[in-house]
């Protein structure tokens, strides 16, 4: 037995047995003033607890009194300065402004389906390597995986030969483009009648090709013949020769001429269609190699992609095909094992921007007024895993058909994500105005009291001086209470501090009883 009694006044000298004993107390004392509360109520005073005797009234009887508990005390409350500065005592007045009737319906948090990547490859072929997993965060062209695909392979190993084709073709048709200007300007030469030491001199250096040859031999023959022709033709005409050697060189000279006129001809017209074989020629190796860099855009490669691409280089992952992410966002689904086969229609990678969500609600039948004008507008709604915290979302559509199962319309919204608090899958409930009401007397829901089934407030008196008015609520939200008897509109009531006015307010009315 001493040993119990030592044990307990150990255990009342220490902290928590200290603590102990104050809530015990309190427990009992509360109980008590309930018990007592009832057993004033039974015998039909419930008049009597709420009256209000009126000030420096002495005449009644303290047997007579309310009860303390159970009623309002006429006797104000007072509070030492040092306690009202200690508990943060703060008052507002009552007032009366606009209130909305808000209707709360529930919803749920679902990915932006505008910011929702389903990938998958532009080409079959086999999966190789898959470089991202569940929840990691890529960015907008990273790579989700690669695919061993043929198509690519061939794709790429054509566009090195039409490359190839190509840099001939520009060889082929600056070179003949070279040949046809020398070649014009050597028959311009020729025609003026430039000696054949000025024509070696000012075509030395320039290419013309076999075209020089020809027409340099043609341009010899025509001058000797006529030389030739000039001189027999003076001889003929003093009878020093006979006139068949001036009709034959005549005619050697006229042969000369006309084959010098006709080779000049060809010339330039062979120059000038061999330019024009080359350069249709460098068209078609372009076009070959635009097709090839088209084909490989279809694909999925950038302009740069394919500036930069080596297929030469790359070896045995010529054929590789990287699977890129088309927006920045997280990986939210993967269905990529290695070495498997896959298509386009196989989804590989599903990658959400996460930065927004949507919200879903459904607004039923009867509850459709709330809606009207809704659209562009700003709801807010709250989250069970985040009590007391409200979020807010814009809205953009709502439902204009009423669905047969559930007699509700669609009514979504977009809701800004920075800190990723909203997951995609919550159920949230969502608040609505239904009704806007104005010049209603309203107190912070925070000054309202209650006990033993009664509503009341606390109201200064005096300085340091409180007293407890009686108070009939109307409507009421998560931060207002609809004041419609009981206060006046510009009293002051306590909003912080009131319970502990209440506290004060029953303990001293229990010694008083």
């Amino acid at each position: 037995m001493m040993k119990t009694v030592c044990a307990i006044r150990t255990f009342l000298k220490s902290t928590a047995g200290r603590a102990a004993a104050i809530l015990m107390v309190t427990l009992a004392t509360g109980a008590a003033v309930l018990l007592f509360c009832e057993a004033r109520s039974s015998q039909g005073s419930k008049t009597a607890m709420f009256a209000v005797p009126a000030p420096g009234d002495e005449r009644q009887a303290p047997s007579e009194r309310p009860s303390a508990a159970c009623a309002i005390a006429g006797q104000p409350i007072a509070i030492a300065q040092e306690k009202i500065e200690s508990i943060g005592l703060k008052t507002v007045p009552a007032r009366r402004g606009h209130w909305p009737e808000r209707l709360r319906v529930t919803g749920r948090l679902e990915l932006n389906e505008s910011r929702v990547a389903h990938v998958s490859s532009l080409v079959a072929g086999v999966i190789r390597e898959v470089p991202v997993e569940l929840g990691q965060t890529v960015e907008a062209g990273e790579v989700l995986a690669y695919i061993d695909s043929r198509e690519v392979g061939e794709a790429k190993l054509k566009l090195v030969n039409d490359r190839l084709q190509l840099a001939s073709a520009k060889r082929a048709s600056q070179w003949h483009g070279t040949i046809h200007g020398n070649t014009i300007a050597l028959l311009d030469a020729l025609r003026e009648g430039q000696t054949l030491e000025e024509v070696e001199t000012a075509f030395r250096d320039r290419p013309v090709g076999a075209y020089r040859e020809q027409l340099v031999s043609a341009w010899a023959r025509l001058k000797r013949a006529k030389a030739d022709f000039q001189r027999v033709r003076d001889l003929g005409a003093n009878a020093v020769i006979p006139e068949k050697e001036v009709i034959r060189a005549r005619a050697e000279h006229e042969a000369a001429e006309a084959t010098y006129r006709a080779l000049q001809e060809q010339t330039r017209f062979d120059a000038q269609q061999r330019a024009l074989d080359a350069q249709q020629q460098l068209q078609a190796a372009e076009a070959a190699v635009a097709i090839s860099r088209s084909h490989l855009l279809i694909l999925g490669y950038s302009e740069s992609d394919i500036d930069s691409m080596d297929p030469i280089a790359e070896g045995e992952r010529v054929a590789y095909y990287p699977v890129r992410s088309p927006i920045a966002g997280t990986v939210m689904a993967k269905n990529a094992p290695l070495s498997k086969h896959v298509d386009g229609e196989t989804e590989l990678v599903e990658v959400a921007d996460l930065s927004t969500v949507w919200l879903r609600g459904d607004v039923f039948e009867k509850d459709l007024a709330a809606t009207r004008g809704l659209r562009g507008q700003s709801v807010t709604f709250a989250v069970g895993s985040y009590p007391g915290q409200r979020f807010a979302a814009d809205v953009f559509s709502v439902g204009d058909r009423v669905a047969d199962e559930t007699r509700a319309a669609r009514l979504l919204a977009i809701a800004e994500n920075p800190e990723r608090l909203l997951k995609p899958g919550m159920f949230v409930e969502i608040e609505l105005t239904s009704r806007n009401d104005t010049g209603v007397l309203q107190l912070p829901l925070a000054a309202i009291q209650r006990h033993a089934g009664a509503t009341f407030v606390f109201v200064p008196v005096g300085t340091g001086e409180f007293a407890r008015r009686d108070v009939k609520l109307g409507r009421a939200t998560s931060e207002l209470a609809e004041i419609r008897e009981g206060l006046a509109e510009g009293e002051s009531a306590v909003i912080q501090g009131s319970f502990a006015l209440k506290s004060e307010m029953l303990r001293e009315l229990m010694v008083e009883e």
